[in-house]
């Protein structure tokens, strides 16, 4: 793409903010137009390397991909066997995908991928105290109310200069202008929702989406799989939050000055 077609320069603000890679563009598509590398099974992980918590939820992911796989059109993009937050990582890095299913059953339910519940995958991860605790996460997961054909996943250089969700990976302080930015024209408080699952489909797609900003500390799932530093928190911006933040950013005192 030629440097005057790339929004990259439209959001010098944000994109400065990460120190490795890229911000990542999400597009809930509701066109065919195929035109960059699909959620492939080819070269990626198997559920194996997954672990066993993806392998006890291998009913549900069954379900899922009939749901999910058009095989009427052949150039439909396919599920692919990544997990969403492997595939975010992967863009940050330069890749671009295109996906109508991904390997975690949570996020397929969270994504809309899926009706199935996730309470069955929980219950087995042993990360709720009872079958109660499993059911309430399970109820409280954000889900994506938008009818779309695919998501379409890719760096920011990438997008041709719209998306519906952008994810940043911050150090704290990083983060930190971002909720200054948000907080600068009317000094109101930022709320953030969150549980420690489904961290970047839910929180940092689905509750961005929805609220325009989300912060997330990440779920077991994505730190373990998607490999993100320890140090980095994701973060989420909708479309019109993400042009406000970038003008605003650059009128913000600096931290340390």
């Amino acid at each position: 793409m030629h440097p005057d077609q790339s929004p990259f320069s439209k959001y010098s603000e944000l994109s400065r903010l990460m120190e490795t890679g890229e911000p990542v563009c999400v597009s809930f598509e509701t066109g065919h137009e195929i035109g960059c590398k699909f959620g492939s099974k080819i070269g990626c992980k198997v559920e194996q390397d997954i672990g066993s918590e993806i392998e006890k939820g291998k009913g549900i992911e069954e379900k899922t991909e009939e749901r999910v796989t058009d095989t009427r059109d052949k150039k439909f993009p396919e599920k692919s066997c990544f997990l969403f937050c492997e595939l975010v990582q992967m863009a940050r890095m330069g890749e671009e995908f295109q996906i109508s299913g991904q390997g975690c059953s949570p996020g397929n339910y969270v994504l809309g991928f899926s009706e199935e519940s996730p309470a069955t995958y929980y219950l087995n991860s042993g990360r709720y105290k009872d079958s109660e605790a499993v059911e309430n996460a399970a109820l409280s997961l954000p889900r994506l109310k938008k009818r779309f054909s695919f998501i379409r996943i890719e760096p920011l250089s990438l997008n041709k200069g719209s998306f519906d969700v952008l994810i940043l990976f911050l150090k704290p302080e990083k983060a930190m202008r971002i909720i200054q930015a948000s907080a600068y024209s009317e000094g109101k408080r930022v709320v953030f929702d969150t549980m420690g699952a489904a961290s970047i489909c839910g929180d940092c797609i689905v509750l961005a989406y929805k609220q325009g900003i989300a912060l997330s500390f990440g779920c077991k799932g994505s730190r373990k799989h998607s490999g993100y530093g320890d140090f980095e928190v994701p973060l989420g911006l909708s479309f019109e939050e993400a042009n406000k933040i970038e003008e605003t950013l650059s009128k913000l005192p600096e931290t340390r000055e």
